[in-house]
Order: C-alpha cells, then sequence, then structure tokens
C-alpha cells in the first residue's frame, strides 16, 4: 500500500488498533495518538507485499525538543481499513538504529 493511501485511511477514521500495539504502548510509554502521529507523517521502511503489511517509521515528541522514533506495522488485507498491528520503540537487539536492522551473526 502507498503511503498516501495509509495516511487517506487513518485520516478519515478507518483504522482499528490491535491488542498487541496496545500493550507495547502501555509498556513503552506511548499513546494511540503517537502512533497515528506516526503513520501520518512517517515513512515507509519496509514492505512485506506477501502478508500485505508494511513497517513505516515515525516519531512522537516526548518535550518539544526531543523526539523519539516509533515503528508500527500495519496491515491492509482489508483495502477499506488500516489495522495497526504492532508497534514498538525500535531498540537493540533486534535495531541497531531506528532505519538499520541488527545484522545476526551466523554460527558454524
Amino acid at each position: 500500500m502507498h503511503i498516501d493511501r495509509l495516511r487517506m485511511l487513518v485520516t478519515d477514521g478507518k483504522y482499528s488498533l490491535g491488542p498487541h500495539a496496545l500493550r507495547h504502548a502501555q509498556e513503552d510509554g506511548f499513546e494511540k495518538e503517537h502512533c497515528l502521529g506516526a503513520l501520518l507523517d512517517g515513512r515507509v521502511l519496509e514492505n512485506y507485499p506477501r502478508e500485505r503489511r508494511c513497517l513505516v517509521l515515525g516519531r512522537y515528541y516526548v518535550t518539544l525538543a526531543a523526539r523519539v522514533p516509533l515503528h508500527v506495522v500495519c496491515d491492509y488485507t482489508n483495502d477499506r481499513e488500516v489495522r495497526i498491528v504492532t508497534a514498538y520503540i525500535p531498540k537493540a537487539p533486534e535495531w541497531e538504529s531506528p532505519t538499520l536492522r541488527m545484522r545476526k551473526v551466523r554460527l558454524r
């Protein structure tokens, strides 16, 4: 799904938040509005066309000067609604930075 279509659906209120996204929000200290803001202002970082999902990188403000990166995974199997599967703050061990996954070390 193109980011503009995703934004249109969110703006029109055609979205739902899954329990996993709500749990991460509670654990990591962000809110539903931060997820929506990330979708409206962020960019698609990874696309998973087989699953009809994408990973969006956005940010939310903790203070006027401090922003925190936020990853939001969206499911678009339903063309008329975006389902926010999960949202989380990218950090180790999976992420080196908000845009770079940690390299997996291969054991011999």
